[in-house]
């Protein structure tokens, strides 16, 4: 039996198989944050990316409403997709219960486009839904950005409110509020070379990195101490940012499920590297 509270590792299997097994042995998590195949015939090594669609929405429904069942009452999920088909997957959240907070955007500018006939794609979306109507994770102030005038730093802002009242408005220390389009650079070129795997939608560490800080729940010490699951964990990046906050401090307890053995063995590979240098290995 897997102790969600303490259970932190990557399970090589079908995650439609593994999921109902997680939820059968009492597994609850806080958070789930993953990226599923986008049904753009992509060859993860298997045909999981080349569904007809009638089978990717059924099989898709499916999937998000084991998710469901197996958040936390205040849990949330961060569900990764495309511009073809994030409307159809939108509904289908709504129609099996979920509470939508956001959809998010994340916008990167180093990207490279393969034909001349569209515009180029400089982004792909993500959904937030809660399970819960009132009750969820933001750790807002743990994901803010710097403000882009540094004079608004200096002076506070007066204003008029609805009432009438004159009201100030300072800027916080922190920085300004993330909205929702999350600039973060593909792991394209030199640049990435170490970080990157040959995972054909490899998504980077600063990006998910920034989402378990921002829907992870924290203990009374202010650290993360919630228990997040992937199940589509791919070259192993959700696992990788947990241990690497870890190595801070925290406490993350991770589930990530991988179908294909090849990217299975990528991700223990990175995972072991971190855990060699933390000298735990």
């Amino acid at each position: 039996m897997i102790d969600s509270l303490h259970y932190r590792g990557v399970i090589c299997g079908d995650s439609d198989e593994i999921l109902s097994e997680l939820y059968e042995q009492g597994v609850r998590v806080d958070l789930i944050l993953t990226d599923p195949p986008y049904n753009l015939k992509k060859d993860f090594g298997n045909n999981s990316d080349s569904l007809e669609l009638p089978e990717f929405f059924k099989i898709s429904r499916q999937r998000i409403s084991m998710c469901r069942d197996l958040l936390n009452n205040d849990g949330s999920i961060i569900w990764f997709g495309i511009h073809h088909y994030i409307g159809f997957i939108q509904t289908i959240m709504y129609e099996v219960g979920l509470f939508y907070k956001r959809l998010n955007i994340w916008h990167y500018e180093n990207g490279f486009c393969r034909s001349r006939k569209t515009p180029m794609t400089q982004y792909e979306p993500f959904l937030w839904f809660s399970k819960s109507p009132n009750k969820w994770t933001y750790n807002v102030d743990d994901v803010r950005v710097p403000y882009k005038s540094q004079k608004r730093l200096k002076s506070p802002v007066y204003y008029t409110a609805s009432d009438g009242t004159r009201k100030k408005w300072e800027p916080n220390p922190l920085g300004a509020m993330r909205g929702d389009v999350w600039s973060f650079p593909t792991l394209a070129g030199s640049l990435y070379k170490n970080e990157r795997t040959e995972h054909p939608t490899q998504k980077p560490e600063s990006l998910i990195t920034e989402l378990i800080k921002a829907f992870c729940p924290k203990n009374k010490d202010g650290m993360y101490e919630g228990t997040i699951l992937d199940p589509f964990h791919g070259s192993g990046t959700l696992g990788v940012c947990c241990e690497k906050l870890n190595a801070q401090g925290h406490k993350i307890s991770w589930i990530g499920i991988e179908l294909e053995k090849r990217w299975c063995e990528v991700a223990l590979h990175r995972l072991e590297k971190i855990n060699t240098e933390r000298g735990l290995i």
